[in-house]
């Protein structure tokens, strides 16, 4: 399908290319043009659709080898999920659009084949300029569009929708959102920034078999990258979006059919205007399932759709249908052709779907545009669509002309009585086509024969208000201590016109605790600050406070909560680290013992220890501190101290409170003086008549400072051993000196140490040789 954003320029000029292509089993004869897919287009059945691709929806009987043998005998390289209503677009590596269409029809497993249909603008705007809104009031002033006026720039007075008059009902509400199915949103132009839905957490979504997670922030969907970003790149989506809901009462540009508004970009159209049917499926498909995460943080209530093209689509009419069943209207463009629908189908505002509305364009003298479609059976109603000026990308505004510029007239007309009508989708369909103003051009060539007045409609529905007022208390609970004060916002919000004055109250208090507001009342609407102080003396609890706004007529209430506890007693804490210190006889261990206070405690703290060992001594560096601090616990024992394992007790002293803790100290022997002996190189080669050179060496261990005599056992025959020096404390040279006569062999030597009672060995090995 080429779906086009419904809009224009000059009379009946409509951005279709049409082609010539082959519709045989070769390869497509295709073109490669502005906003076209990478894989070309091919003409199917007269409109325009991807080459090489097909949309299809399985029997319920059909398993998956049914489905494994399609994409085999169509050389299939993509099979992919679209919406959620069981379709599922197909690309084939060699086979074109019809070909693959013949055979999917003829297979028994399949309910329905169809091409993916491209979707385009019709059109481009115009040069900006800035004007009146005559769609909204025409005064029969002529509008700034100058020689860029598409129709007469001198209106009639009251060819508008009368949305002046509905304002005195509403202006709108972010309750309800209209989901713009375009080219996206400007979500950063001043004019829209305030009513562009925003996520108001992350989320995640399943659209055509792929998960979709949204972030806390974004504003909607683009189907064609498959991404949460629908920033618009076009003009199109920002230009209908501005109709429906730029701000209002702001001082800036235009406004909206709502002033006050939520508006969900669904992009799936691109720079040029152009984009598939499977893309608008899941663009719908986003706005369902985003609706059905949040719930009333999403409430899509509203479908605008300014886009049309191509031939039937049943994927696309089961998305409306599931649309349909989740509570949204689909407000549909008639069509830019001049034609009658009833004989020229137009999609999608020719579906047979019961939440479709389709919409023609009116001109600033209520004449059908000349560009307009028209259908007596498939047009439901008229809204202005010539020369409607609104918001584009990058804080400018144009006129654009089209049934693309009445549709969003329609939408944004059902989400401001959505904002004071309590509506299911057919009560919106009917009460806005049954609220039209009859005009002779719409007479016999629409269903109703009327143009839209929003006015008429939202006072169909709305019941007058009667003036009253609600009222708030935040946030819902406080906790204080004991002569503490705790702080509430009071607010009230004025309905149906209420604007008394509203005086404040607060009852429900514990002993010893007051109330006061500033200020104390309001007129109509407004927040007061709540002021609960607590004595010290105030019970410790949880008490309900009733918040009370009294008019001369009404009286509302809210409750708040105010946890009372008590105040904390002036207190401390010890500590000590490290939790063990080791150290030898006659020696000292350091430990940092730190007071945390609590309570406000600031009292002097001192420091004592106990426990300690025979011989040994406590000392704290300083010996106190005010309410919190460190100090140094140096324990010193001397050579008499036991050896052993003492805990420690680390005791803090104020005047009323006293807190200990522990460490340990371990306390060991000094090691006994002693040597070890030992000699390098552990083995030597010596020729008979040579020497051979080893190195012992003495080491002492516990303060061993003695002389240690050596010798020498395990010689060969004929060989002496001598050391130098000997005794020693610390080295000597051993000097192993063969005769001619020793014997060749391999000699363990055992070398020993002597120093009074001690003695130690070890060992090398000598090879004579030769």
């Amino acid at each position: 399908m080429k779906n086009v954003p419904m809009f224009r320029k000059t009379p009946f000029l409509i951005l279709v290319l049409t082609l010539a292509v082959a519709a045989t089993l070769g390869k497509p004869v295709a073109t490669q043009g502005r906003g076209q897919p990478p894989g070309g287009i091919i003409v199917v059945n007269g409109a325009e659709a991807v080459a090489g691709e097909a949309i299809l929806k399985y029997t319920v009987d059909a398993n998956d080898a049914d489905k494994q043998d399609v994409n085999r005998r169509i050389d299939a390289d993509e099979d992919v999920a679209i919406g959620g209503a069981g379709a599922r677009r197909l690309h084939s590596r060699s086979l074109d659009t019809p070909a693959m269409l013949n055979f999917l029809k003829a297979h028994g497993k399949i309910a329905f084949a169809e091409p993916n249909y491209i979707i385009h603008a019709i059109a481009t705007p115009n040069d900006p300029s800035f004007g009146m809104l005559w769609g909204l009031q025409n005064t029969g002033q002529t509008i700034g569009c100058g020689a860029n006026c598409f129709g007469s720039p001198t209106g009639a007075a009251g060819a508008d929708i009368s949305a002046t008059l509905a304002w005195d009902i509403s202006t709108g509400s972010r309750a309800n959102v209209v989901g713009v199915v375009d080219t996206g949103i400007d979500y950063n132009h001043p004019d829209l920034m305030a009513n562009v839905w925003t996520s108001p957490q992350d989320f995640t979504v399943t659209v055509g078999g792929a998960s979709v997670t949204c972030l806390a922030g974004t504003h909607g969907y683009n189907a064609i990258a498959g991404t949460c970003n629908p920033l618009d790149d076009n003009d199109h989506g920002s230009h209908t979006s501005g109709t429906i809901g730029a701000t209002g009462n702001n001082g800036v540009g235009v406004t909206g059919v709502n002033w006050v508004a939520s508006v969900m970009g669904l992009k799936f159209l691109n720079a040029s205007g152009s984009g598939s049917t499977a893309n608008a499926i899941n663009a719908i498909e986003f706005a369902i399932q985003a609706k059905a995460v949040l719930g009333a943080s999403a409430n899509v209530r509203v479908l605008s759709n300014s886009w049309g093209g191509g031939g039937f689509s049943q994927a696309l009419l089961d998305e409306i249908n599931k649309a349909n069943a989740n509570d949204m209207l689909f407000v549909a463009a008639a069509g830019n052709n001049g034609l009658n629908n009833d004989i020229f189908a137009n999609y999608p505002s020719n579906y047979d779907a019961p939440n479709v509305l389709a919409v023609a364009a009116t001109d600033n003298h209520d004449a059908l545009a000349s560009f307009s479609n028209y259908g007596h059976t498939t047009v439901d109603l008229g809204a202005p669509g010539v020369d409607v000026l609104s918001t584009t990308r990058n804080n400018t505004y144009q006129y654009f002309s089209g049934t693309s510029m009445a549709t969003p007239h329609v939408s944004g007309a059902a989400a401001l009585l959505l904002s004071v009508c309590t509506l299911d989708t057919a009560g919106l369909k009917s009460t806005l086509m049954g609220n039209v103003d009859l005009i002779p051009s719409l007479n016999g060539i629409t269903v109703t024969g009327g143009r839209l007045n929003v006015n008429k409609a939202i006072r169909a529905c709305a019941v007058p208000p009667t003036p009253d007022f609600t009222i708030a208390a935040t946030p819902a609970s406080q906790s204080v201590v004991q002569g503490a004060s705790a702080a509430y916002t009071a607010t009230v919000t004025a309905s149906g016109g209420f604007s008394d004055t509203v005086t404040f109250s607060a009852s429900g208090l514990p002993a010893g605790a007051t109330a006061s507001f500033n200020p104390t009342s309001v007129a109509g609407a407004g927040s007061s600050t709540l002021t609960l102080a607590t004595g010290v003396a105030t019970p410790a609890g949880s008490y309900t406070i009733t918040v009370t706004g009294t008019s001369p007529t009404l009286t509302h209430s809210t409750t708040v909560t105010l946890v009372v506890t008590a105040a904390p007693t002036p207190d401390f804490t010890i500590a000590a680290t490290p939790a063990s210190q080791s150290v030898v006889q006659g020696a000292s261990a350091g430990y940092t013992a730190t007071v945390t206070p609590t309570g406000g405690f600031s009292g002097t703290v001192t420091f004592s220890a106990s426990g300690l060992p025979a011989g040994a001594t406590a000392s704290f560096n300083p010996a106190s501190v005010v309410g919190s601090g460190s100090s140094t616990l140096t324990i010193a024992t001397d050579v008499t101290t036991p050896a052993g394992s003492y805990p420690i007790t680390v005791t803090g002293t104020s005047p009323t409170l006293t807190h200990s803790t522990t460490v340990t100290l371990v306390v060991t022997a000094p090691a006994a003086a002693d040597f070890s002996l030992s000699a390098a190189p552990s083995s030597q080669n010596v020729p008979r008549g040579s020497s051979a050179v080893y190195t012992v060496t003495v080491t002492p261990s516990g303060g061993f400072n003695g002389a240690v005599t050596l010798s020498v056992s395990g010689l060969p025959p004929n060989a002496s051993g001598s050391f130098n020096p000997n005794p020693t404390g610390s080295a000597s040279t051993l000097t192993v000196s063969t005769s001619s006569s020793t014997p060749r062999g391999t000699y363990a030597l055992t070398i020993t140490g002597v120093s009074g009672s001690l003695t130690h060995t070890t060992t090398v090995s000598v090879h004579v040789i030769r």
